[in-house]
């Protein structure tokens, strides 16, 4: 089911299967692109309860075996609307039997999405209903459009994402299919990253880690400007695209997760990059798009 949300010239649509985010105009232009395609999923996808592949495409739990695609599978489940308004839905699901056989553990997952003037907010909460302690990742995957020529703009042939202070990051290195990872390197010092495509081609998904990124800023060649706020921040942020031509874009994707290894570790309560959450808790992550012009 669709859901259409309006505020102040601003609209989106949210498609509840995936609880995805379809449609994004603001001032007339669209913000995000239909890649869904390349993830098995919606444009804004909610990656859970794993980021990026599992290799070998199974993992155990307590010696039980299990298999889940790339980014798990709640991108493709139907949410129940608990909640909605003018501007505003709040969508729920609950684990089911079915998604048992694939990941072992009770869960309840909920989102809110808020459109504000010139901005989306999102708050995603993640329960963990068993008995037991749960282990999961959780990430998200949105697509920002980065030409503005359809716009009549002139585009400036650099896009840049700039974060609040200059960072000492490392980055998480993949194998040569850009499937798993091989280690950890340092990162030169950077305030920003031009996401062009000869950095996509050197790192497939340059997967940065080990410093802060609550607040970020998008600068598109097509003139646009975004400020991305990330609660908690992210240990790992992830960018990939297809950042040249008309139909040029750039995923931004905060994971509060980790890709599997090339050497990999089975079994999922052992896994690197993997929450805990006790039974009965809570996780919350927050996410804030403004497209300041």
């Amino acid at each position: 089911m669709k859901i259409e949300l309006t505020k102040d010239g601003s609209h989106a649509v949210i498609e509840t299967v995936g609880a995805c985010v379809e449609v994004l105009t603001i001032g007339g232009e669209e913000c995000v692109i239909d890649k869904r395609g390349n993830i098995g999923g919606g444009i804004d996808a909610v990656l859970f309860p794993i980021v990026g592949r599992q290799n070998g495409g199974d993992y155990t739990v307590n010696g039980e075996a299990y298999e889940l695609p790339i980014h798990g599978f709640l991108k493709q489940r139907d949410m129940a609307v608990r909640e909605r308004g003018d501007d505003f839905v709040i969508l729920t699901y609950r684990a089911t039997d079915e998604d048992k056989k694939v990941y072992p553990f009770d869960f309840e997952y909920t989102v809110k999405y808020a459109l504000r003037r010139r901005k989306l907010y999102q708050h995603h909460v993640v329960v963990n209903r068993g008995d037991e302690p749960m282990y999961y990742s959780f990430g998200l995957h949105p697509s920002f459009m980065l030409d503005g020529a359809k716009y009549g703009k002139t585009n400036t042939g650099t896009d840049i994402l700039r974060f609040r202070k200059q960072i000492e990051p490392h980055v998480w290195r993949l194998d040569q299919k850009g499937h798993f990872v091989v280690g950890k390197e340092a990162f030169a010092p950077i305030k920003q990253v031009e996401t062009t495509a000869e950095t996509v081609e050197k790192y497939g998904t340059l997967m940065l880690c080990d410093a802060p990124f609550r607040d970020i800023k998008l600068y598109t060649r097509g003139g646009s400007l975004w400020e991305i706020g990330l609660l908690p921040s992210p240990p790992v942020l992830a960018l990939w695209g297809e950042p040249q031509g008309e139909d040029g874009y750039i995923c931004v994707e905060p994971w509060w997760g980790l890709n599997d290894f090339v050497d990999r570790e089975r079994e999922l309560t052992k896994k690197q990059g993997f929450n805990m959450l006790l039974p009965g808790n809570s996780a919350h992550y927050h996410a804030m798009f403004k497209k300041v012009r």
